[in-house]
């Protein structure tokens, strides 16, 4: 039988971090030493792949994705890296490609500077998933220590960032300093007198949208959310945003937000009080009076108690929620004169964001009679109700008791597993210290596996006594919270008008889609 002839394809990566360390050294060098390998074992060498610049926590890159789809189109059956970090350093998604992918597609990897080969049988493949894990904590350890270093400067009053806040450009001179972009300043006291005049959130956005003002994203050349029928539409959240910020009245704050992770690049909003404020570090563009007296509107307004009108008195109130943008309901009164019961007073629903920003098209109407809703929604809860009340009845116990042995089999089942996992990862530490004693692996090689060991088997356990903890709450804790909600479902039966509390205990939220149909999302579930 023939070999098989390898068409090979070289993938070549370096990330500025990995540049500016001198980890993997240039493009170039990996160039060689891939084109060496394959002349001294005679393989077809048929094109490469380059990633110059891109961090190795994603896989989604041109260079690798050009190199995927010549995988499938068949042009390549064979790949070959200077190392396993140049693949990449997330271990999950290197763990797929190499443990799943390559072998369900015929492709063999090369990594020659770790000695791995995924169609022999060397003993460096058996270090496959540890090279991974270790080039994965590399990356960790590496955004630690940026996160420690940009944090002092952040504490220090200098400001680190891609793009200045609104109203400000970053100084030529000094990166890490703010000075006043002239055209945004303007802006920024228009929104603030505004909103000290009385004109509303809503106004201010439609104000400015209709005004052509360019948002920050666009003003900064952001290139976010262009594809989204929101880009170049001003929100409530982000004029809100720049009314509350100490920026202006020159208080430099930072860490409004914080990435979830190293290896996500979603952010997240922090909370207030772990925002980093270091005041009079850069120029001010709103006065201390004018600051304070928007502070104390917001809070006037957010304290505000409403009026006894009928719209505040209505049971689902602020239940209602819209399924498209996921908004609230607002709902107005209306009087109407008819020929059977003569002046009646109907109440009508509108997604609120519809409202607030028709002119933008940014949702549709939702429109819905209140009282169908409210009718419809109490007889579906009473009717939810019976049922549950019925499926908790003593003639069916015996089936709430097969669930609950169900869940306790269920953890008994898990802890069993991850117990013998334990004694698995106890049994490669053991193999991995008489390679170290064999020369196999090196003593870093081995502190390094003994960590990550550890580190599993530590994690292992935590998940034992949290099963441990679930199989205490099921024998000590099962009946506390279905006895609330069953007291509360009897309430509710057993009154003929509920108040809007009870309907809440009862009700997590109530959505309209655009067809009008009614989606009820309870509190309770039937067992």
């Amino acid at each position: 039988m023939k070999d098989l002839e390898y068409k090979v394809g070289i993938y070549l990566r370096l990330s500025r971090e990995d540049e500016r360390l001198g980890e993997s050294g240039s493009i170039s060098t990996q160039r060689e030493l891939l084109l060496s390998y394959i002349r001294d074992n005679n393989l077809i060498f048929v094109d490469e792949y380059v990633d110059d610049g891109v961090s190795g926590t994603t896989f989604d890159r041109a260079g690798f994705n050009r190199m995927i789809k010549d995988c499938e189109d068949k042009k390549i059956n064979m790949i070959i890296t200077k190392d396993t970090s140049r693949l990449g350093r997330d271990h999950i998604e290197f763990g797929f490609y190499v443990e799943r992918y390559f072998p369900e597609h015929g492709i063999r990897y090369v990594a020659v500077n770790d000695g791995i080969d995924t169609f022999s049988n060397s003993s460096a493949n058996d270090m496959l998933v540890f090279k991974s894990a270790f080039n994965d904590m590399y990356v960790k350890d590496i955004s630690n220590k940026q996160r420690s270093s940009l944090y002092v400067k952040k504490k220090n009053g200098q400001f680190v960032g891609a793009y200045a806040p609104y109203g400000y450009n970053k100084s030529d001179e000094d990166k890490h300093k703010l000075v006043i972009n002239e055209d945004e300043a303007i802006i920024v006291k228009r929104m603030f007198n505004m909103f000290a005049n009385g004109s509303s959130l809503t106004n201010i956005c439609d104000t400015l949208t209709n005004e052509k003002v360019p948002t920050p994203s666009i003003s900064k050349n952001m290139n976010i959310g262009q594809n989204n029928f929101h880009y170049g539409v001003w929100s409530t959240r982000t004029v809100g945003d720049i009314l509350k910020s100490p920026n202006y009245i020159g208080n430099l704050t930072q860490c409004k937000q914080k990435k979830i992770n190293y290896k996500s690049k979603k952010r997240i909003h922090n909370r207030k009080d772990n925002w980093i404020i270091v005041e009079g570090m850069i120029p001010r563009i709103i006065d201390d009076d004018l600051f304070n007296l928007v502070q104390d509107m917001f809070k006037s307004n957010s304290n505000r108690i409403k009026g006894n009108g009928i719209t505040d008195k209505l049971l689902l109130r602020g239940l209602i929620y819209c399924k498209e943008c996921g908004h609230t309901f607002g709902f107005r009164a209306q009087e109407q004169n008819t020929k059977k019961y003569g002046l009646v007073t109907r109440i009508y629903g509108n997604c609120n964001y519809w409202s607030k920003r028709k002119k933008q098209n940014v949702c549709t109407p939702h429109s819905v009679k209140y009282n169908e809703i409210e009718g419809l929604v109490i007889n579906e809860l009473r009717n939810m109700c019976n049922k549950y009340i019925d499926a908790n009845s003593l003639e069916d116990s015996f089936k709430k008791a097969n669930k609950i042995q169900a869940k306790k089999d269920r953890c008994n089942v898990e802890i069993l597993k991850l117990q013998n996992c334990i004694k698995v990862l106890n049994k490669k530490i053991d193999a991995c210290y008489n390679d170290k004693l064999d020369g196999n692996i090196t003593l870093d090689m081995y502190k390094r596996a003994y960590n990550n060991f550890i580190t599993e088997i530590k994690e292992n356990e935590h998940k034992v006594n949290e099963y441990k903890k679930e199989l205490y709450n099921i024998d000590n804790n099962n009946n506390i919270d279905e006895k609330q909600f069953i007291q509360k479902i009897q309430e509710f039966l057993n009154m003929n008008n509920p108040s809007r509390n009870l309907i809440a205990s009862l009700i997590d939220r109530i959505e309209i889609t655009e067809d009008n149909n009614v989606d009820i999302y309870y509190k309770f579930k039937l067992v």
